[in-house]
C-alpha cells in the first residue's frame, strides 16, 4: 500500500473551503470509489485507488493556469468510459489507440491532455504515462516530483 499521507498539508474537509495554497485536495467516500470500480467492473489501480481513499483528487499548482487535476472518480470513469460530454471528444480517441484499454485517463494536464495510469501493478505500484512514455514508476513518485517541481509536466514535452 502507498502513502500519500504526505499530500495531508494540502487537503481540505469539503469542496466549500479553501486551503489558501496553491495545491488543494478534496476527499472522496468509499462509496465513490465502489461506484467507480461498479461502472468500470474492475478494481481501480491499487495506487490510484490507495489516493483515492487517503486524500481524494484535487488540484496542483493552481497559479500556474494550467488544469493539472487528479480527476474525481466520477470525471475518471465519465473520460474513460466516454460518458456525458466527454462521448463524442474527438481528444479522447488518440488515447483510444495508445493504449488499447491498458490504462487509465486519470490526471488532466490541460484541456484534452492527459495522462496515464497503468492497469496493472507492479508490487503495488502502478507506472504513470505521458503519451506513450513512462515519466514515473509509480503514483506515490510522480507526486512527491510534481508537488516539489511545478514545470516537471512542462518537461515532457
Amino acid at each position: 500500500m502507498s502513502n500519500f499521507f504526505f499530500v495531508n498539508e494540502y487537503r481540505v474537509q469539503n469542496e466549500t473551503r479553501s486551503n489558501d495554497l496553491d495545491s488543494i485536495f478534496y476527499p472522496l467516500s468509499e462509496n465513490d470509489v465502489k461506484i467507480a470500480e461498479a461502472e468500470f467492473r474492475y478494481e481501480l489501480p491499487t495506487e490510484l485507488k490507495d489516493f483515492y481513499m487517503q486524500i481524494g483528487y484535487g488540484f496542483f499548482h493552481k497559479s500556474k493556469g494550467d488544469i493539472n487535476r487528479l480527476l474525481d472518480t466520477t470525471s475518471l470513469f465519465q473520460v474513460n468510459l466516454k460518458r456525458n460530454e466527454f462521448e463524442a471528444d474527438p481528444d479522447l480517441e488518440v488515447y483510444d489507440d495508445l493504449y488499447h484499454g491498458e490504462k487509465l485517463l486519470f490526471f488532466e494536464v490541460n484541456e484534452g491532455v492527459y495522462l496515464a495510469i497503468d492497469k496493472d501493478d507492479e508490487n503495488g505500484k502502478n507506472k504513470i504515462y505521458y503519451t506513450d512514455s513512462v515519466i514515473s514508476d509509480s503514483l506515490e513518485d510522480f507526486i512527491r516530483s510534481f508537488l516539489h517541481n511545478q514545470k516537471l509536466i512542462d518537461q515532457l514535452d
